[in-house]
Formats: C-alpha cells, structure tokens, sequence
C-alpha cells in the first residue's frame, strides 16, 4: 500500500467560533512578519492606519505552516486592517490572549495577512502552539494550531513494510518470531518510564524539552527496549500504546501526566493532563522522548513507528478518565494530547503514525455497571469520530488516524458471526465488529471525513477470541474466530493490520481466555505465565502461508460453511500465502570446522554481538577463553539468545557450514538437572523473508558442544545479513543463568565425531495419563546424516514406561517417525512439568507429554435456566438464574448460565449467603477436590478487599474454603480438598458467602454470582 506524505503543501480555509478552554504558556520573543506593520508589536492601534473595511464574520487565521526556523500564520481580516496573532501554549484559553508573544500584520487590499514567528532563539518553540488572530482586542474566526508541517524530521526513512495484517500484542519476543508476527503492540505506560527527578543518576536518563531537562527510569526504558528491539530487527511493524495509570510508587509524575479531573477510583486507565501548563509540558516531554527513542534511523534501542494515544477513549471513564465529561468537552482535552503526539512523532520521524483508539460499540455506548448510558461517561464511537473530525477541522486538521477494537459483540462468544448487534447499515448498526468490519473503511472513505483528500488510515490494534470453556470443542471455536476474523481483515481494503489480543491467557481479565497460550496453572501467582500452546497457535503460525487453508480447514464446520468465500468477500485463496516460513536445516552435534570465514572469535570485545530476545546482558567472559557470554532470566521454555548483524552481508555459498561451541554451565534452581537437557537453536537471515533454522541438543554441565549447521541447500546462504543463537530449556520453571558461544564460523566443511546424535521426541497420549495408557512418540531427525537406534524408558520425576526398548528404523534427515510405548507409572512430582523420559544412545530426553487434563464433572452449571435448588440465604435477598449481569465479566464463568444473587441492605462486612440443601445428600465419594467459582460487584465504600468462602456440610460436620486474593469484576476460583473428608459420601449442605473486607458502610447491596460448582476426581496440585 503507497504510503502518502504527511502535511505536505495544504492549505485549509475553514474558520469558526472560538472554544474556550483554559490557562497559557508563554513562548517568548517575537519578530514582525514582513507583512506586519513597522509599528512595535502590541502598540495602540491608534499609531496604525485605520482598516480600509470592517471585519467580517468570516475573517480569522485559515493555515498555519510550521518550517524549521519559524511558524508562519496566515488568514483574513479586513483590507487595511492591523492584525495582532498570539502565541498560545496549548492549554491556553483563546478568549484571553494575555501576556502571550504577538506579531502585527497589516491586511493587503484583498484582506489577506502573514505573521511569521521564529523558532529560534526564543524561551519556548511556537511549533506547538495554539494561534489566536485579533484586531483592536476582538477576536476574529477561532483559534488554528500548525496544519501543514513542512519541518525536517531528525529521522525520515520508508515506513517499514510488513509482509501481512497479521499482529499480535506480544508478550514473548522469541515466540513472536517462531509464529511468523509481523505487527506488534506494546503498552508503554507513560508514568511509570517517566520520573520526577534525577534520584539515581545511574537509573537515570536525562532528556531535554522546551530547554528544560526531564527524567526517565532507565531500567523500565530498557525493559522496553528488549520488548521493542527484538521485533522490529525481524522487520514487525511495532505500534505503541500510551497510556497513563495512577502510579503512587516515589518520584511518580502522576499528577502532571493524569488529567486533574480523572476519578482515580474509576480507570484503570486514565486521561492525560492537558489543562495545566505542566501537564502540558511534561506530555509534551513524554511524547517526545518515546517517539525519539524509537524511531532513530540507527535503531539502537529498536523501532516503532505508530503511536497509539490512550485506550478505548469513548470509553472514557473506564479507558481514559478525566471524570465527569461531556462529549466535547472531553474532546477538547483529548484532541489537545493526540496532536501534541502527531506533533511530537512527526519532529522525530516524517512517516510516522498517530491513532485513536476505540471499542467496537459504534451507535450505542460501551459502558459498564453502573449507569452504563451517563452521557458524561461513555459515548457511541460513531458519535466521537464525527465530533473530533469537525474540531480538528475547525482548529486545524492533522493526520489523526483511526486504532479500532472490533471485538465480538459478546466478548466471552467467539461465535462472531451470529451477531445481532452488527449490521449492515453504517449510520444504523449499533457495533462494528468482525462480521461488519468493512463498514468501518467505507465510512471513513466519506469525503467529509478525509484528510488531505485520503481516507484515514486504520489499524486494528486490540481484539480477539476467547476460549469459551475447556477441552477441544472450546478451542475450536475459539481458533475458528481468528480464522474468519483474519480473512474478512486480509480482503478488507483500507485496514492496515489485525492485531491480536492476547499473547498467553490473563489471570486478571475477567474470566476471558483469549490467548494463543493458556497460562501456566503450576505458576498460580503470576498473571500470564506461558503454559501450552492452543490450537488457535498454529491457525495463528500459518494463516498467511501456503499452509493457511490446511490450518484453517477444521473451522469451516465449526462456523457451518462450505466455502471462505460465503462470508468473505472478495476471498482469494492465492493471495494467503504473504510469508514464507523458516527453512529447517540440520545440525550435527560435535561436528568442528575446518577453516572459513569467522564472525565471532571474542578475543576482543563482543565484535557486534548484541542481546537479543530475552536476555539481559552480553559480555565477554574472559575465563572462558574470550567467550561470548549471554546472561538471562526468562521462563525455561522461552528461546533467550544474541545475534549479530552482518555488514556487508556474508556471501557464504562456499563456506556453508555455520559451525559453533556452545556451552551450558548448571543453572542450581527449579527442577533444571541432567535430566532437563537444553537445546540450542542457530539462524541465518537473508533479507525479511528467508530464514534458515536448526536445533541441537547441548546437556547443561557437560562443557564444550560443538555444533554445525548445514546451509548448503538454503537458497539465502548467497547473502546472509544476520546470524542469532538461541537457547532454552523444557520446563516451566525460570531459568536465570548464562550459556556461552565461541568460534562461530562459516566453513568450507565441518568433521563429524561420532554416531549422529540430534534427534527431538515428543510424546502425546489420547486419554487422561494412568498406567497403561498408550503414548505416541513423535521423533524427528535434525541431525545431517541418516539416524536408527532404540529409544530406552528411563524412570523420570515420578513417571516411566512399560517398554525397555522401543526400536528405531532409519530416519533420513529432516523426516519423522512415530513409535508407541505405554505408561507404567504416572505419579508426576509435584510442581514439575508431567513428563515422560527416554534415552538414546548417551542421552537423556526429557518430553512433556501432552495429553487431556483431567477435567472437572460440573455439578450445578445452571445452564437450564433455573436455580438447580440454589436459594437465597443469610444476607441475600433473591436469586435467579441469569445469562448475563451488569459488573464484570458480565458472563457465566462456563456454559450459557449462572446464579445471581442479590443482597439485602445491609452492612458491608456481613457475609452474604446462598446455599443448596438437597432432598438427598449429594455422594461426592469419588471427589478429590470440590470447586465454586464466584464473581461480584466491588463497589463498596472504604472497602480494602473482599472475601468468598466455600463451605460443605455432612450434618454437623463441615468443611470450608477461604479465598486468597479475592478480586471483583472476575471470577474467583475456590478449590476444597475434600480427599480426606470423611463426610464428602453425604453432603447434607453447601453454601457459598460474599463480603466486603474492611468496610462499615451499612447499606450496601451488590449483587455477587457463583457458577460451575464441580468436583475433581484427583487433586491438580
């Protein structure tokens, strides 16, 4: 797609009333235009000719074109007439110019008139500044801030070309890589980088802005530079999302970059200050230093290109707070943080992008619980758009563009394509999601909408599916979503990219599951730990490739369709394969060079080798012999490593050989250990779209590992601009450590020692693991030479395999073979990854089989309708089954229903019951654990927490449960042991209570929820 010049030669002729707002900055000295009168600026007007017309209603400032050494004003008054143009600051009220900077102009005969002010050499850079024109002290027409910048950007490269819309909002650099990502959004909230004052110099970098310096934590900026370097070195197109929370941690700048007015017990997000002169100064500030820092031609901390200001802001008390608000005058605020963004980004770089940001909700509001339809707090998008293209027009257009969010209507229903609420009709439909997802370029086409005469620009930058429930049916549909989500954006015109939400599931989002990983369940207390791959994972890897259609069959019956095209216009089935994914090539393992081209030897320095995904630090290590040192700490699982750009790249058709040591020192944490090998994985770049990539096994604690990586069939081999090693382990522990490469070589040829030794098994089991289940083993030749030999059942962790011995035939390299043992034992260690060990030959392979989870038999779903027996206790006043609820997450926890209670008036810390008493007891005799899952409203006053307790009867005999790190808005996961519960056979009663925790508010009645009340036959922990 032609990327279009921003602010190039245009001249808009719009005036109108003016808007008051508040407060003024000063900007400094001035000098008169030279079509300003001789007079001194702001002399009586009685010194000046007297104008040769009256003014007309019409007259007022029309363009205002910013160049590198001054900003020049220009509009109509009348013929003679002598013109004073002030210099606000941003923040600054229009009706009272006060002490601002001025430059006089006298109107030409034709009532035209150009006031020029310098950049240079004054107190503060007029580039932002709003411009009021008066004549004998009445305003004419509105204020105009800059609408043409004709400056020299510090950086003005091609806007970097993705391959495909494909995007995710990555929370795993090297993973990004593995699934062929190429658009990234990464959170960068602003009051956590920026600090007030320089406490730690060390910690601290320095900024200058406006001629006052300015400070940022260093170690929160370089956090973000391995977040962002990683992915546009691999040629994403990186957007960052900023946004402001209410930071309390010393040193904060909270109340300069959050809106003064923002109710601080609302958000999470919140407004920017732009009505102080501070605030504007330190967001000036901020904006500047991000759009600098990441956008340098060099890339020395990495690339982004496209900003997205705040978070779903017609939202705003929940997305973008700035209190009570009405439309425009949440606008006025907004627009003022959005333009000192596109202002600031365009300084740093010429092409870069600036975006609102907005939910799905188009003619309605996307409010939550309560009073979802407050006009001062949530607004229909269609609405805002409309109100903002109108202002910016008025004040000055600039190339604001458009970051959309186009959920399902229901979140928690990935089922799209069944939405009621997303119709046909632009100016009627009262959402835009997937399934009507075109209309959103077609209404920005409208001519009244247009910038420069182009529609804007859209990104998708937040959306996804959830997984609604458990088991293959639920990620099914969950991958069946992002496939016809995916090709509706691909044939869409007019949308830039599709960037998916999540990365890996979240903790903290309200029950929803819309990740391409679950998150761990053996890491309870992090948020989005990396557990397993979903199916939506590999539909996600290889639906802009030649396989896309392969990945993407299953889901035409999920959605009960024949063919893409029935819901896709425009599907063309040859315009999918966008990418071409990394050739696998092998390696043998202890195989040397012979002589060749060396690209990293480490006698001196770390000759261009940087960090790279993952890791914290590269150095040499001299005690190594001048190795390369690549220290860390990440998940075990997650690919960690260094790589090096080749200038000029390395012609290596004759020295194919990529050859390498590696060596892995004993990491003393987690269950790392002899048994949990770590692998090792080198590539080759050639350009954005080949890669070569081959996988070893190196044994932590075994010394050096020679490894060598055969290119000889690659067609990049002729070019090769980048070299990257990577490495990790197999668990889910954290892995802090180092590992250590050295004589990295391209060679003519290598010298194998040995018989061929690199082979990856995985396993994988039908049924629920227990003795005798059969498991499949999966072996894949990486080696270069031809591989046979016998696997061996090694006991491991509390597993092993029937099998002793399970044979081999010969494997060519690159092919796979499956063999099946059977489970002897299965009795995993608690808090290790379930895994199954095998030798071969000198070696120990640790596999995690994947195999079902045990699941959870639901005893009361409440997916009927009714309140299966479930009555209102202490406390409560009714409860009734429900499909869906007022706070978040608004929907059953599983299944269509759940149980909603409402309570009595009452005192905040009182528990608030209900409880089942069953005709006959329940038998739970097969139960090792039983399971309640409750969610509520958090609205009581000076509350500090809130509490749920899980409670089993067997007549006087109980057993109960107490949350631990209750939160409300989501569902909360109580878990009883009941193994050892005698009474567990005759339950005779159950009762599920809510409170408040340190509250004594005394009438307080939320509604709170319980739902898929189930048993688990064998414990989870």
């Amino acid at each position: 797609m032609t990327v279009r010049p921003l602010f190039h030669g245009r001249i808009a002729l719009v005036t109108a009333p003016v808007v008051a707002v508040t407060l003024a900055l000063l900007v400094g000295p001035v000098s008169v235009s030279r079509a300003a009168s001789p007079a001194t600026p702001g002399a009586s007007p009685t010194a000046l000719s007297a104008p040769a017309a009256p003014l007309v209603t019409t007259s007022g400032i029309d363009s205002v074109v910013a160049r590198d050494t001054g900003v020049t004003v220009t509009g109509t008054g009348a013929a003679g007439a002598t013109v004073t143009v002030h210099a606000l600051g941003t923040e600054a009220d229009p009706a009272v110019p006060g002490a601002a900077p001025t430059v006089t102009a006298r109107a030409e005969a034709d009532g035209r008139f150009t006031a020029t002010f310098p950049r240079a050499g004054v107190s503060s850079d007029p580039y932002y500044a709003k411009f009021v024109a008066t004549v004998d002290g009445t305003t004419i027409g509105t204020y105009r801030y800059v609408d043409d910048n004709e400056t020299t950007p510090a950086a003005d490269y091609p806007f970097p070309q993705a391959l495909s819309k494909k995007g995710l909002q990555v929370a795993l650099t090297d993973d990004a890589e593995e699934i062929g990502n190429q658009n990234a959004g990464i959170n960068v909230v602003l009051n956590r980088i920026m600090v007030k004052a320089k406490v730690d110099s060390a910690n601290t970098i320095e900024f200058s802005s406006a001629g006052k310096a300015y400070y940022f934590d260093r170690s929160e900026v370089e956090s973000l530079d391995r977040q962002i370097k990683p992915l546009s070195d691999n040629g994403e197109v990186v957007n960052l999302i900023l946004l402001a929370q209410n930071i309390t941690t010393p040193n904060n700048v909270t109340n300069e970059l959050v809106h003064p007015d923002a109710d601080l017990s609302a958000g999470p997000i919140f407004g920017f200050n732009t009505k102080t002169p501070d605030g504007v100064a330190y967001l000036t500030a901020a904006f500047e230093f991000v759009t600098s820092r990441w956008t340098a031609a060099e890339q020395a901390h990495g690339r982004a290109t496209g900003f997205i200001i705040g978070n779903e802001v017609d939202s705003q008390w929940t997305w973008a707070n700035m209190g009570e608000k009405s439309l425009p005058d949440f606008l006025l605020y907004y627009d003022r943080a959005l333009r000192l963004a596109e202002m600031a980004a365009q300084k740093a770089y010429g092409q870069a992008r600036v975006y609102t940001s907005l939910t799905h909700c188009w003619t309605i509001v996307c409010g939550a619980n309560p009073q979802p339809d407050r006009p001062t707090r949530y607004y229909p998008v269609k609405t805002l758009l409309d109100t903002l293209n109108a202002m910016t027009k008025e004040h000055g257009d600039y190339d604001w563009l458009i970051a959309q969010h186009p959920y399902p209507e229901n979140l928690f229903n990935p089922a799209f394509w069944n939405d009621q609420t997303a119709t046909g009709n632009v100016d009627t439909t009262q959402r835009i999601t997937f399934k009507n997802i075109e209309l959103l370029p077609q209404y920005l086409a409208r001519p009244e909408l247009r910038f420069d005469g182009e529609p804007r620009r859209i990104i998708l930058s937040e959306q996804g599916c959830n997984t609604p429930g458990t088991g293959a049916d639920a990620e099914k549909l969950q991958a069946a979503c992002y496939a016809l989500a995916y090709y509706k954006v691909r044939f869409t015109p007019g949308i830039d990219a599709f960037i998916l939400h999540r990365h890996v599931d979240n903790r903290q989002e309200g029950g929803l599951k819309l990740g391409l990983w679950t998150w761990d369940d053996k890491r309870p207390t992090e948020a989005e730990p990396p557990g397993r791959q979903k199916l939506i994972y590999a539909v996600f890897r290889d639906i802009d490739t030649a396989r896309s259609l392969q990945a993407t069959a299953f889901a035409l019956d999920v959605i009960g369709i024949k063919s893409w095209s029935e819901l896709v216009p425009g599907f063309d089935a040859s315009a999918l394969a966008q990418r071409m994914p990394a050739s696998t090539v092998g390696a043998t393992v202890g195989a040397t060079a012979r002589k060749g081209q060396t690209i990293g030897s480490f006698d001196r320095g770390t000759q261009g080798w940087r960090v790279s995904d993952n890791a914290t630090s590269v150095t040499r290590a001299a005690t190594d012999g001048g190795a390369l040192r690549v220290g860390f700490t990440a998940y075990n699982k997650l690919w960690r490593g260094t790589d090096r750009v080749l200038e000029p790249p390395v012609d290596a058709r004759r020295n194919d050989q990529l050859s390498l040591r590696v060596k892995v020192p004993w990491a003393a944490q987690g269950t790392l250990g002899k048994a949990n090998q770590t692998e090792v994985r080198v590539k080759a770049y050639s350009g954005a779209d080949l890669v070569a990539e081959a996988t070893a096994p190196v044994d932590m604690g075994a010394g050096w590992t020679p490894v060598a990586v055969d290119l000889s069939r690659w067609k990049g081999k002729g070019s090769v601009d980048r070299v990257k090693v990577w490495a990790r382990g197999g668990t889910s522990d954290v892995w802090t450590g180092s590992f250590l490469v050295d004589d990295i070589t391209f060679a003519a040829s290598v010298r194998p020692h040995g018989q061929p030794t690199n082979i990856a098994v995985a396993s994988s089991a039908a049924q629920v693991p227990e003795k005798g289940v059969p498991v499949s083993f999966t072996v894949t030749n990486r080696d270069t030479r031809p591989v046979r030999g016998v696997l061996t059942g090694q006991p491991c962790l509390g597993t092993s395999l029937l099998e002793n011995r399970i044979p081999l035939p010969r494997l060519a390299p690159g092919a796979t073979i499956t063999v099946v043992g059977h489970i002897n034992q299965w009795n995993p260690k608690a808090g290790a990854d379930p895994v199954l060990c095998v030798g071969f030959r000198d070696r120990i392979i640790r596999t995690v089989l994947d195999a079902p989870a045990p699941t959870a038999s639901t005893v009361f779903g409440f997916d009927d309708g009714t309140t299966q027996g479930w009555q209102a206790g202490e406390g409560v006043a009714s409860v009734a089954a429900v499909s869906s609820f007022a706070n978040g997450p608004g929907a059953p926890q599983a299944g269509v229903g759940a149980l909603d209670a409402t309570a009595t008036p009452g005192l905040a810390s009182a528990p608030k019951t209900v409880f089942l008493q069953p005709t006959t007891p329940l038998n739970l005799s097969d139960a090792a654990e039983a399971v309640v899952w409750v969610d509520s409203y958090g609205g009581a006053p000076g509350a500090t927490g809130y509490e749920a307790v899980f409670t089993l009867y067997s007549g006087a005999d109980k057993v109960s449960v107490t949350s631990t790190g209750y939160a409300p808005d989501r569902w909360n996961e109580l878990t009883l042991p009941i193994a050892s519960w005698a009474g567990r056979s005759s339950v005779t009663r159950a009762e599920v209570s809510f409170r408040a925790v340190g509250s004594t508010y005394p009438t307080w009645d939320p509604h709170f929820q319980i739902d898929t009340v189930s048993t688990w036959a064998k414990p989870r922990s």
